[in-house]
């Protein structure tokens, strides 16, 4: 079996094309659902030939990749101002009856709801710089955590048991928040909009969170298999 190195841990082929791929999507989700969608950033994304591999782990991603990818040149202004005048139509709170992009709105919890969150963000050592003012259970700011976890996963030097600890707490942020809130949050996007570009991502984001989850799982398993092993 092929094994691939990131900084001190070995990774298991099984997981590296996973890991190769989810921070790429973690950050195409917070670019689209955290602000206008401007037309350097629908290049971007169409031209990514990484994203073009990743999109290929929902059938979410594949609908966005055939989307983006089918726009003549020329055509791209026009989407943008669409796609523009849709972001601003779906993320403005309130603007689509029950539609808002926050977990305190889609659960029904109060304002200082922000506050448990802003404590787990601390408690991570993270602390965002929000060019908007976004709220602490905005989308894009906690798909934005789970970004930035992923990079630290991934780039710094770790043993197995700070990769762990890492890893445990993207679980539990998957398991606490994204995942309790964001079935609603898809559902009412879905009934909300006939973008093709917003129900790409809604499907992307509804099939790709649980998917993460259970890979975060079986990589923690192996982590511990590996360890209990070398005991």
């Amino acid at each position: 079996m092929t094994l691939q190195t990131v900084s001190s841990l070995v990774v298991p082929e099984t997981f590296s094309r996973w890991l190769d791929s989810r921070g790429l999507i973690y950050q195409l989700l917070i670019d689209f659902f955290g602000r206008k969608p401007s037309l350097s950033l629908v290049a971007q994304w169409s031209r990514n030939r990484q994203m073009s591999i990743a999109a290929e782990m929902t059938e979410g991603g594949r609908e966005l990749k055939r989307y983006l990818c089918s726009q003549e040149p020329g055509e791209l202004p026009k989407v943008c101002e669409k796609e523009n005048l849709e972001y601003k139509r779906l993320m403005n709170e309130g603007a689509v009856g029950s539609f808002v992009p926050r977990e305190a709105a889609q659960l029904g919890r109060s304002e200082e709801f922000c506050n448990v969150l802003s404590d787990v963000y601390a408690s991570a050592g993270i602390v965002f710089k929000k060019c908007s003012g976004e709220a602490d259970d905005h989308i894009a700011i906690e798909l934005e955590f789970m970004a930035v976890l992923h990079e630290r996963m991934l780039f710094n030097s770790f043993s197995v048991r700070s990769a762990m600890e890492l890893l445990e707490i993207q679980e539990t942020f998957l398991e606490e928040h994204l995942l309790r809130w964001t079935p609603q949050f898809c559902d009412r996007l879905n009934a909300a909009t006939d973008s093709k570009l917003y129900l790409g991502l809604s499907h992307m984001l509804e099939e790709f969170l649980p998917q993460d989850l259970q890979m975060l799982r079986a990589w923690k398993s192996s982590l511990e298999n590996n360890a209990a092993a070398m005991a």
